[in-house]
């Protein structure tokens, strides 16, 4: 299963991609949420963006990450901004691959098959 934890425009461009290609995923409210999933759940991949209430995406990011129960799953970065210093953090952070919004089919599809494999 892939979590998801994103804005709604983000949410909606994405969950489109993903019906398409019947790939199942879960949305979650805030980053508390998404750790607790993550904690307690089979999951195959995160995909989150910075801007999540309660704990924002580096924070989980970091605290996922540095878990021995979540620290294997990849986590893909959505950034809305094209600025060096928040690809740093997500990196920083522990983010396994940063995607820019707006991004296409094809880049999103790229970036979840490669780091399902692994």
């Amino acid at each position: 299963m892939i979590l998801l934890a994103l804005s709604e425009g983000i949410f909606q461009k994405l969950s489109k991609i993903l019906d398409f290609h019947k790939i199942k995923y879960q949305l979650v409210d805030s980053g508390e949420d998404l750790l607790d999933r993550a904690k307690r759940s089979k999951v195959s991949l995160i995909i989150l963006e910075k801007d999540l209430p309660l704990l924002d995406g580096f924070a989980v990011t970091l605290l996922l990450k540095s878990n021995p129960k979540t620290a294997h799953i990849p986590i893909i970065a959505i950034c809305k901004c094209n600025y060096p210093e928040e690809e740093i953090k997500a990196r920083d952070s522990g983010a396994d691959y940063i995607v820019y919004y707006p991004f296409t089919e094809e880049e999103i599809l790229k970036a979840m098959k490669e780091h399902i494999k692994k």
